[in-house]
């Protein structure tokens, strides 16, 4: 196939086009700043061109910026709710006046379309949207931007990806460092579910998506077994040898971090309820198993 992927410098994006890559696929990756291998090609999305995406087979949105590198003032919100839906918006328009479409546009979305907080209540994709807050607010908005391609028909998958557990990036190095200082850290109140899955399971889940045409629509890209997060701590504590003793509160964490500590780390417990349904199988779905080949992965390059 011929695979076009924004957003492949980050751990999913970079872990998805290398196992494409493995299979013998054609990867091409737009890229921003200029090119600096054969695969990519550099693009902006405030000029569309067509021609990008045109006799792709698929089309992979991963791009948007991280919500963990830097403290959200107002100029940062902007550019994380830009850098999502803007791209979405290009890709989708693109997508649609190609001359020969791709065959199915796979856009990346998140759980806090859910909300910032919603206790225990179990989460399929049939769930109401969440209001409030900044990031649902975002998530609503990018799915929507992706209007164009599917008003022409082209299949639209969304993912709704949870917490992605990746010793080379993402939450769990963050956490592992003071682990292994004997600083092992409970995030808030500890009874908040965490949805997560693998880095594997991401990139399998992503590929099933744009390779089984009965597929459209929202997916929770999350393991069947959400846990809370004083479980998680404990689980991650079992893994590295380590004790895991503390506890850093709510306010502590919008001390530390601002706005983005609660908005990322309130109770979602989602169920991949149609992922599931379509035939797809985690290989890492509870959280011991999950944690231990997570802190065996190695690096991959997009």
């Amino acid at each position: 196939m011929r695979v076009v992927v924004a957003g492949s410098s980050g751990l999913i994006g970079g872990a998805l086009c290398a196992a494409y890559r493995e299979d013998g696929h054609d990867v091409v990756r737009l890229v921003r700043r200029p090119t600096q291998a054969p695969d990519e090609v550099q693009w902006d999305p405030a000029r569309l061109d067509p021609r990008l995406v045109d006799r792709a087979d698929v089309v992979i949105n991963l791009a948007g910026a991280s919500l963990g590198d830097r403290r959200w003032n107002a100029d940062y919100r902007d550019l994380i709710a830009a850098s999502r839906i803007d791209t979405a918006t290009a890709l989708a328009t693109m997508t649609a006046r190609a001359a020969a479409p791709p065959r199915v546009l796979v856009s990346m979305s998140g759980i806090r379309y859910y909300g910032v907080d919603r206790g225990d209540e179990e989460l399929t994709e049939a769930s109401t949207p969440g209001t409030d807050g900044f990031l649902p607010r975002v998530t609503s908005q990018w799915e929507a931007a992706t209007r164009p391609a599917a008003e022409v028909g082209v299949r639209v998958c969304h993912l709704r990806t949870a917490l992605v557990l990746s010793a080379t990036g993402g939450l769990v190095p963050r956490l592992a460092t003071p682990f292994r200082y004997g600083l092992g850290t409970t995030l808030g109140s500890g009874r908040a579910y965490w949805s997560f899955l693998t880095l594997h399971d991401t990139v399998a889940a992503i590929r099933f998506l744009a390779e089984h045409p009965q597929t459209e629509g929202p997916y929770n890209l999350s393991s069947p077994t959400p846990i809370r997060a004083s479980d998680f701590t404990n689980a991650l504590a079992s893994a590295l040898g380590k004790p895991a003793w503390l506890r850093l509160p709510v306010w502590a964490l919008r001390v530390g971090v601002g706005q983005m500590g609660p908005e990322v780390l309130g109770s979602l417990r989602v169920l991949p309820e149609r992922l599931t349904a379509a035939g797809f199988r985690f290989r890492d779905a509870d959280i011991e198993s999950a944690l231990s080949a997570a802190l065996r992965e190695r690096p991959t390059s997009g």
